[in-house]
């Protein structure tokens, strides 16, 4: 994915990752916990709902309530990891650009 994306506000918010393991990595996801935060240009945080595949090779990151009353401009987004037996780590953070809707009927 590349590190910005853009959306509108009132839109559902998701998106489906792959796991690939690099060196030292574990295998898959399954045992390993996954939290993800979305903060706007305000600085109001909004929990994403992560949920991992059976299989521990993909996960989803959605947000369940409603995104009409996010801040417009730049937001900020990263995953946290918490693998079993091993430090805490974060992806890179990533940029969402939330634009208002210009069709609002």
């Amino acid at each position: 994915m590349a590190n910005t994306a853009s959306f509108s506000r009132g839109d559902s918010f998701g998106c489906t990752w792959t796991w690939t393991p690099g060196a030292g990595e574990p295998a898959d996801l399954l045992d390993t916990t996954i939290t993800s935060d979305i903060q706007d240009r305000c600085g109001n945080i909004y929990a994403l709902t992560v949920t991992i595949a059976e299989d521990g090779l993909s996960f989803t990151t959605n947000y369940t309530g409603d995104t009409s009353e996010w801040a417009v401009g730049q937001a900020n987004w990263d995953i946290r990891f918490v693998f079993a037996g091993s430090p805490t780590t974060h992806s890179q953070q990533f940029r969402v650009v939330i634009a208002d809707t210009v069709t609002k009927a």
